[in-house]
């Protein structure tokens, strides 16, 4: 078995680097006169990046080959050096290169040294419940469980690429976020009579569509043609479309306009009422934090450096 001796969380400037990681994702990068391969990378404490330049002589046909070889959500061995750039720490490699021709066996590895997901699976599935359970109307209730439950991967998969809850478990932790986050604003409003069934139902199904948008592929995720041809709202409203019976048709309306327009005015669809708004600053939020509180995971007080996540400063008091 190979042995894995040093974990994305301890990779620091100056670092030789030799032991497997995940590949999580890959692209091929213009530089001046070639190309190389930017990397993520990451393993049971987190994620980083990678370059891949290899060597001087070696022709961009051939790096674009390397390219396409690496298979996202298998471990390779990744050898080289750590090295600061714009704040952030990144493993660079030259002759390394070659050991991208290949993925490491599986039983030449340890699986829990590779899955990364600082998500409490537990805690989420028992307050997720516990949101539905708030909802009072016994048709909007039905709809949510039947929607919910029509969603296999909706526990599993992460809530986008790469942005925020980019990790295993990732959606249903970001759902259950928005959904409190939602409620709070609901509460805090005065006079604001908002329906707190149609904004947890809306809150609760409002990126339903991505559970169909990823599928796990070695120790990662990939995502699906849909993600970039169709959008997970549309997916997420032909979900709904198929369990509207039995709800009052006024609050069904109300919920999938939530779905359709909690991105807000960069979204195709405006939200046009207290209950849609309230969902969107409620998503934005909790992916917006998210984002924040990782790219200043493990800064220092009075550290700064541009946020990998959020791509602006980002500063630790």
């Amino acid at each position: 078995m190979f042995e894995k001796t040093i974990y994305v969380e301890e990779i620091n400037g100056g670092v030789q680097v030799d032991a497997p990681f995940v590949v999580d994702a890959v692209e091929l990068r213009d530089k001046k006169g070639g190309k190389y391969i930017q990397l993520a990378i990451s393993d049971r404490t987190g994620r980083g990046a990678c370059k891949v330049w290899g060597t001087s002589d070696q022709t961009v046909e051939q790096i674009e080959a390397f390219c396409r070889a690496i298979q996202v959500g298998e471990v390779y061995r990744i050898k080289g050096y750590a090295k600061e750039f714009n704040g952030a720490c990144e493993v660079n490699v030259n002759d390394g290169i070659a050991f991208f021709a290949d993925p490491m066996p599986p039983e030449a590895l340890d699986s829990s040294a590779f899955v990364y997901t600082p998500v409490d699976a537990g805690s989420v599935r028992e307050g997720l419940a516990h949101m539905a359970a708030r909802i009072e109307d016994q048709g909007v209730y039905a709809l949510v469980a039947r929607v919910m439950n029509d969603a296999p991967g909706f526990l599993d998969v992460p809530a986008a690429k790469r942005r925020h809850h980019a990790y295993m478990g990732g959606l249903a932790e970001h759902t259950l976020e928005t959904a409190e986050i939602a409620l709070s604003i609901a509460g805090t409003v005065r006079r604001g009579e908002m329906d707190t069934d149609v904004i947890l139902a809306g809150a609760l199904l409002h990126d339903l569509g991505k559970a169909a948008c990823f599928r796990r592929q070695g120790f990662s995720f990939v995502a699906l043609p849909g993600y970039s041809l169709v959008g997970h709202t549309a997916l997420g409203a032909a979900a709904l479309m198929k369990f509207s019976a039995g709800v009052d048709p006024a609050r069904f309306n109300h919920i999938l306009h939530i779905v359709m327009s909690h991105h807000g005015p960069h979204g195709e669809v405006q939200p046009r009422t207290p209950e849609a708004w309230a969902v969107h600053f409620a998503d934005n939020a909790s992916a917006t934090l998210r984002s924040i509180c990782d790219d200043v995971r493990g800064l220092e007080p009075g550290e700064e450096r541009p946020g990998a996540l959020t791509r602006q400063m980002v500063y630790r008091f």
